[in-house]
């Protein structure tokens, strides 16, 4: 956080010239010194004064000890190489007139010289920079407060933080933004700074405004989330979604959907700044351009993906991508539509008590089978699968004769019902083999140790 305004850098020689309660005149006034600003008065007889002298200073004098020759040029050196704002002269106790040796040496150093009526307490002097700084205080206080409650404003109507602190950055002529670690709010401009107090309201206001975004945000997705619901039952027509879609500026003739697990939306709304997120009932759904395959890969995500289709068909881009995310999961990682189209990718996609009848009446009695000695036809059944249906291969494969394969066959078809010599008993049997190998694999994972 930056620090307060320092309130001594706002008053300035300039400011002490137009007092009217001073009547100070400029002896010597160099181009820009009424800019000079004055953070204290000092008052002082010393020659050479520095040991009590901080920068910025208005130093009071009334010249006692600038009466010899070549004094006064001593006196200016040692308050110029002191850093001092300027010199405030006061006449009629020592010197009626400034010293002329005292007017050359301020023009030589560039130090303003300010001349002062007798009469005119020092005290005066400092009262002067008191109030000036006063008011100075008192109207940035009042621009502050009235940038606040434009921002406010701002915010109400949905302004987002980098559009608050470029607001921020007209009116004050600076720049404020986040430091290195994107955490505090800093000043990035030469000059003064806003208070302390400011930047903590602006920074409690940034907070709310986030917060508002994200809420509107929540709200917009969910919104989006119920219509595609809606598209996907035929409660809604697809081009309910085109106000939303010509918004991110997307084509209503080439859109691509991806569907994303729950919880994923502020990953891919990073990602795609220009997608269209919903969040459904059970997942996100994403709509884009057409993006190349490989990009849904880069979250590290499971994602499944449609085809590129036009706006009126996005009811099937919806299903399309549902379906491939539900393979995905099966399998991990990253599914499209070119690899739905097969009977594995089919039984990925059913439920678990779906393919349970397929196990309990045609694989059990086979294991059971197995099990009380029978003779290896689990491995003869999936070898006769994997060898697409080949007896002499099955064989080689199992290391038997082929005539033995043909009877363990003929057995299979006794326990199961189902021919596997036939297309309609392979069929359904390559389905149970896959349900109860893919059931043994899940509950492989679930007992898996963890770590392991």
């Amino acid at each position: 956080m930056v620090e307060t305004r320092s309130p001594e850098a706002s008053v300035t020689v300039g400011d002490l010239l137009a007092d009217g309660t001073l009547s100070a005149t400029a002896a010597v006034l160099p181009r820009g010194a009424e800019r000079r600003p004055v953070f204290w008065v000092h008052a002082t007889e010393q020659l050479d004064p520095r040991p009590h002298l901080r920068r910025h200073e208005l130093v009071c004098t009334l010249g006692s000890s600038i009466v010899r020759p070549r004094a006064a040029h001593v006196f200016v050196d040692a308050l110029d190489e002191a850093g001092v704002a300027g010199i405030a002269l006061g006449l009629g106790e020592v010197h009626l007139e400034p010293p002329e040796e005292l007017l050359e040496a301020c023009r030589r150093r560039g130090m303003p010289l300010l001349l002062l009526e007798h009469g005119i307490p020092f005290l005066a002097v400092n009262d002067s920079v008191l109030r000036r700084r006063s008011q100075i205080e008192s109207d940035a206080r009042r621009r502050e407060t009235s940038l606040l409650a434009r921002l406010l404003t701002l915010a109400r109507d949905g302004a987002g933080e980098e559009a608050l602190l470029r607001e921020v950055a007209d009116a004050l002529g600076g720049e404020v933004g986040r430091d290195e670690a994107g955490g505090a709010l800093v000043w990035r401009a030469d000059g003064e700074a806003p208070s302390t107090a400011f930047m903590d309201q602006l920074e409690s206001l940034l907070e709310f405004s986030n917060v508002e975004q994200a809420r509107e945000l929540l709200e917009l997705q969910q919104r989006l989330g119920q219509l595609i619901d809606l598209i996907i039952g035929g409660l809604a027509h697809p081009a309910a979604l085109l106000p939303e879609i010509e918004s991110q500026g997307l084509d209503p003739d080439r859109l691509r959907v991806s569907f994303w697990p729950a919880g994923s939306e502020g990953a891919i709304g990073r990602r795609w700044a220009n997608g269209l997120i919903g969040t459904t009932s059970r997942e996100v759904a994403l709509i884009t351009s057409p993006e190349t395959d490989d990009s849904f890969s880069s979250l590290g995500l499971v994602c499944g993906y449609s085809t590129v289709v036009s706006l009126g068909s996005l009811r099937q881009a919806f299903s399309e991508a549902r379906a491939s995310l539900r393979l995905a999961r099966s399998r991990g990682g990253v599914a499209g539509p070119d690899q739905l189209a097969s009977l594995d990718a089919l039984l990925e996609q059913q439920a678990p008590e779906q393919l349970a009848p397929f196990i309990e009446q045609l694989v059990d009695p086979i294991v059971r089978a197995d099990e009380i000695g029978r003779g290896d036809l689990m491995a003869t059944l999936s070898a006769f699968i994997a060898e697409d249906r080949q007896l002499q291969a099955t064989a080689e494969r199992l290391f038997v004769h082929v005539n033995t394969v043909r009877h363990r066959l003929a057995r299979i078809a006794e326990l199961s019902g189902r021919d596997p010599l036939t297309l309609t008993g392979i069929s359904d049997l390559r389905v149970a083999v896959w349900a109860a190998e893919r059931r043994l694999t899940v509950r492989h994972r679930m007992i898996k140790p963890l770590g392991r």
